[in-house]
């Protein structure tokens, strides 16, 4: 049991590290970034995707790897960007969240 369990934190582990590495190696710009670490789609024809992505950017504090089921994201949406840029902000000056106003 143990040495399953070493197993699969060790595999964990691996995944979350070359994730974030290869997130460190993506150029940022001024808005950060959004790379896709593993996308998959629930069911075959439905639009409908299980998606995990990281938001890199110089001034956040580490990578946080995103869990997202829905329609499947675009990297490169202006929209998303500035959400993901929002979330990194707050959690720079209120790094508990306290400081949302959703």
């Amino acid at each position: 049991m143990n040495k399953k369990l070493g197993l699969v934190g060790g595999a964990l582990a691996l995944v979350c590290l070359s994730g974030a590495s290869y997130a460190d190696s993506v150029g940022d710009s001024s808005k950060g970034s959004i790379v896709v670490i593993s996308k998959q789609e629930v069911s075959p024809g439905s639009g409908y995707f299980h998606e995990k992505y990281v938001y890199t950017h110089p001034d956040c504090e580490g990578n946080v790897a995103v869990d997202y089921y829905g329609s499947e994201i675009n990297p490169n949406d202006e929209q998303l960007l500035a959400k993901e840029q929002k979330l990194c902000a707050q959690n720079r000056w209120f790094g508990d969240g306290s400081g949302s106003d959703d």
